[in-house]
């Protein structure tokens, strides 16, 4: 009964303070629901296994190591069929192997085409990872019998869901995936995914996911096109494991002639975002941004409450002498901030699955989305930090029931003096000292978005597009090269176009890196990497826009049949012939005695013919915006289209993409392109046009998340730590009304009394900045490496933090400022001190 009725009368005495009550469970919303939505994102990526996966903790990834130049190991994530099938031989490490690819494929029939993201899967996949179908079954090691495998698929739940609005009814229907009708066996789990975060709408066997690819993909061990996933054999560890298995693929790779291979396992545990990935060390520490929000938070909410209980003391001295004791004071107290905060952690609980969402899209805009974002955990939690911040806040205020005079407290009617401020500017000093950390860190994120979006790439992406062509029937190389061609001859007529090309090697895009021999060197080199190449015609050059150094760019009479020639960029002229002129010198590029080359320590281009160097060109980023690993100096090499050396590969098509530069709007134009290419094209083509930036922007994402939800912190902490801020200031210029008052009767005026207010109010939040600058430049070196090309303790940073916080202490003071400024004097005088 006791609970009863301290809860009946703490909900009596809040309908009493409704924007006192407003203030605080806001509060608690909008910081428990970021917590919460920001702790799901976290587990999500770094604690959680991808949904579905039974006993994940036996489950790895492998991956994959070779020798690379230099002797350093070279690592890849993906490997070869053989290679694979060798893999499911170490029956000592593993009880099941299986290997998966992905791609886009197209769903319908002409003209209502739609992408789909496709898992290719061998027979062994659901076996391995141990998801249990909802409707029908799996496919099994039946059907994934190379070449062509059977015509089945199943379904990832969000695309039933999606598509078919959960009709179980559509298992044994048929699917029409790139012209090929398809059986539906059956559907995935809620979240199945496969063994990665990225959304799969189809499942479908990895050779039937094949059947166009003309490459012998079964038998050739230069083609790492798969994904390995294996479960480990009980008592078996990843160490030990990638140690046998490492020993069976090495023996195959030696029957066959070919270099040693070590298997690098992984487990699947830490889900998609390795914990040294950019990403994910950014939303690591935004985690611990919302916890420094949500100490800010409970700061504010103790300094609301504690400014509440002040006012209410002649209340509390009362309910002492009528024989309330302590123990009742205590717990009506904590009721009070209890209730406060669980009505605030269940709206922002309600809140938390929209913050998800966007953070969601803002981090990691290919993750699955997933109705366990926010699970049980991450939201017992969230309950346990918003009951936590409750109880905290309302000891808070407890403090200060200790020293109640009951005489004292009669005689003043509830006025307290402004000596008893100690504890809520204590509170107003760490909400400020904290936000002051954030907003250094916010305008390091922001300054090192600005620097890395500001530099020369050494070309421009502003109007252009760039355009693949996803083939829809089996057409050969030649083919495919004339098809893009015809595309470009008819795309240069559209009149919102300034420009088409086509394009063998793009830059943040596909690239091609041959052999390259050159006089005089030795190989391998040593001491830099393989230059890229670039096929390119003279619009490319131009679209691109290419800069000339010295020399001359090469021009539509450098085709096929006249003497190759070859462009040079800085570094590679630098590089290669040090203290001398490029122009005229030698290049050989590609495999000039058949594929594969020996291996026997000899260069494979030594026997292609020689390019004349005939001009040399600026530097241009090729594949990364950090300077890391030498490359915004990379060598890179153009050669004419026309004169591009034979590709290594049977039925390798030599066009990569079209590069198009537009006029006016680029939404109109991407519909316009897309249009007149799929109506005019001789073979069936579903063309793919999008901006050329974004191969640029997945880069971008980390420095724009660190800026863009840094930032949202830093606003959310600020108008926290702001309310807090004028409610200590309102509350003081109460307390000082009799001495404002007699200021003025002395012949104080009204600007001399708001300047006094606003001067202890700088003085109040300048203790905090102080504490903050220093534990921002202590822990500046922390996040050192997420930035570009800024110094953690860049002054121009720390002082925008505390201008921020100093114009807002001026807009929090500046109301209870100008009120204490138009007190009456005679009203003053009158008030008991």
């Amino acid at each position: 009964m006791s609970v009863q009725r301290d809860v009946s009368y703490a909900l009596r005495m809040l309908r009493r303070e409704p924007t006192f009550v407003a203030g605080v469970v806001l509060t608690f919303a909008l910081t428990i629901g970021t917590t919460a939505a920001m702790f799901g994102l976290v587990t999500r990526l770094m604690l959680a296994p991808p949904p579905g996966i039974r006993a994940p903790e036996r489950v790895a990834r492998a991956g994959f190591s070779v020798a690379g130049v230099g002797g350093e190991p070279f690592g890849m994530t993906t490997t070869s069929y053989p290679t694979f099938r060798a893999l499911a031989a170490a029956t000592n490490a593993f009880t099941s192997v299986a290997a998966s690819r992905s791609d886009s494929m197209l769903v319908g029939r002409s003209p209502e085409l739609t992408p789909l993201a496709v898992l290719g899967a061998s027979g062994e996949y659901f076996i391995t990872l141990g998801p249990h179908a909802i409707a029908g079954r799996f496919f099994g090691l039946d059907d994934d019998v190379p070449p062509l495998g059977n015509a089945v698929v199943v379904l990832s739940y969000n695309y039933w869901q999606l598509t078919y609005d959960g009709d179980r009814s559509i298992v044994g229907q048929q699917i029409v995936i790139e012209d090929q009708p398809y059986t539906i066996l059956g559907i995935a789990p809620p979240g199945f995914n496969g063994d990665g975060l990225a959304p799969i709408d189809v499942f479908m066997p990895l050779s039937a996911s094949l059947r166009g690819n003309t490459s012998n993909w079964i038998s050739t061990r230069g083609m790492n096109i798969i994904s390995v996933v294996a479960r480990l054999r009980d008592g078996v560890s990843v160490p030990a494991a990638s140690q046998m298995a490492s020993g069976v693929v090495q023996d195959d790779a030696s029957t066959a002639g070919s270099t040693s291979l070590r298997v690098e396992l992984e487990p699947v545990l830490p889900g998609l975002a390795s914990r040294q990935a950019p990403q994910a060390q950014i939303a690591l520490w935004l985690a611990a941004v919302s916890l420094i929000v949500l100490l800010i938070a409970t700061a504010n909410v103790g300094t609301l409450l504690s400014l509440r209980a002040a006012r209410r003391r002649r209340e509390v001295a009362v309910r002492i002498a009528l024989g309330a004791s302590r123990g009742q004071l205590t717990r009506q107290f904590l009721t009070e901030s209890m209730l406060l905060a669980v009505i605030g952690a269940t709206m922002g609980l309600v809140l938390s699955r929209w913050f998800a969402d966007v953070m969601r899209v803002l981090l990691l805009p290919n993750l699955a989305p997933s109705e366990r974002f926010v699970d049980s955990r991450v939201l017992a939690a969230s309950v346990a930090a918003a009951c936590l911040a409750g109880v905290v806040a309302g000891l808070v205020p407890l403090s200060q029931t200790r020293s109640v005079s009951l005489s004292s407290q009669l005689r003043a009617g509830g006025h307290g003096s402004s000596s008893r401020l100690a504890l809520q500017n204590t509170l107003v000093t760490i909400q400020v000292a904290l936000c002051t950390v954030l907003l250094v860190g916010a305008s390091l994120f922001v300054r090192s978005l600005q620097r890395v979006q500001s530099q020369n790439l050494g070309f421009s992406t502003q109007q252009l597009l760039y355009v693949t062509l996803d083939f829809r029937d089996y057409t050969s190389a030649p083919e495919r090269d004339m098809t893009y061609m015809e595309a470009v001859d008819r795309l240069r007529s559209v009149p919102s176009l300034n420009g088409a090309t086509v394009a063998a090697g793009i830059p943040f895009g596909p690239h091609n890196i041959p052999p390259v021999s050159v006089p005089g060197m030795p190989w391998p080199p040593q001491d830099y990497q393989i230059p890229i190449m670039y096929g390119t015609t003279p619009e490319y050059l131009k679209l691109m826009d290419v800069q000339l150094i010295r020399g001359r760019l090469t021009t539509g009479r450098d085709r096929r049949g006249a003497p190759l020639t070859v462009l040079v960029n800085e570094s590679m002229a630098r590089t290669l012939w040090p203290g001398e002129s490029a122009l005229g010198k030698c290049v050989r590029a590609g495999f000039g005695a058949g594929f594969p080359p020996a291996d026997d320590g000899t260069n494979p281009a030594d026997g292609a013919p020689c390019r004349e160097v005939v001009g040399v060109v600026a530097d241009s980023r090729a594949r990364s915006l950090r300077p890391e690993r030498k490359e915004d100096r990379i060598m890179q090499y153009y050669v004419p289209f026309e004169q591009l050396p034979d590709s290594p590969m049977p039925d390798q098509p030599s066009v990569m993409g079209l590069i198009l530069r537009a006029r006016g709007d680029l939404s109109s134009a991407r519909v316009l392109v897309q249009n007149t290419i799929q109506s005019s094209s001789a073979v069936r083509v579903f063309a793919k046009v999008r901006p050329y930036q974004e191969l640029i922007d997945p880069q971008l994402r980390s420095w724009r998340l660190g800026a863009s939800l840094f930032s949202a912190f830093s606003a959310l902490a600020l108008a926290i730590a702001a309310v807090g801020l004028f409610g200590v200031i309102s509350y003081i210029v109460t307390q000082r009304t009799n001495e404002i008052g007699v200021r003025l009767a002395l012949g104080g005026t009204a600007p001399v009394v708001t300047r006094m207010i606003v001067r202890d109010s700088l003085r109040l939040v300048g203790l905090g900045i102080g504490i903050g600058v220093l534990a921002a430049v202590c822990a500046g070196p922390l996040i050192e490496g997420m930035l570009f090309q800024t110094s953690s303790r860049e002054p121009l940073s720390i002082a925008m933090a505390g201008g921020i916080l100093v114009l807002t202490t001026l807009l929090a003071a500046g109301w209870p400022a100008l009120a204490a400024g138009r007190v009456d004097p005679v009203v003053a005088l009158r008030t008991e001190g």
